[in-house]
């Protein structure tokens, strides 16, 4: 049996992220339509949000950001629209989409970029410069 010491910071933070999933995730389905799942990283510059690839068409796509909560909303549709009937079986998801993301860095919100490629959207949202206090030795201080 091993023994971990409660860490409050690291089981605080596990759950405002899955606070974070689910209301993204309920965003999607209030709106009567589906969330794409989404990867998040960073670099030293930026913040990138990167979606699965989206089926279909994109169609429209907005993404604003207040203050730490992105949001990503389109629709996408069909290349090609079979009559209804002729479906024998039909799983990928088209229209509405909508991921709400809480990201946990300061970013340059109005510099952002957005580029889809291949059924893939990618924002990437520089981050704000690290303001660190500047030290002053106590030897210069009289």
């Amino acid at each position: 049996m091993s023994t971990q010491k409660f860490d409050p910071v690291k089981e605080f933070a596990s759950l405002r992220d899955s606070v974070s999933r689910a209301l993204g995730q309920s965003v999607g389905m209030m709106a009567g339509s589906f969330y794409p799942l989404v990867d998040i990283y960073e670099t030293d510059q930026s913040v990138i949000v990167r979606t699965a690839p989206l089926d279909g068409q994109l169609e429209t796509v907005e993404v604003t950001m207040e203050d730490d909560l992105l949001l990503i909303a389109g629709v996408t549709k069909p290349e090609d629209e079979a009559p209804v009937e002729s479906y024998l079986q039909r799983e990928r998801r088209f229209g509405k989409f909508a991921r709400a993301l809480r990201i946990p860095r300061s970013v340059k919100a109005e510099e952002a970029q957005a580029h889809y490629k291949k059924g893939v959207l990618t924002i990437t949202l520089p981050k704000v410069k690290d303001v660190r206090p500047e030290i002053i030795d106590s030897d210069e201080v009289e």
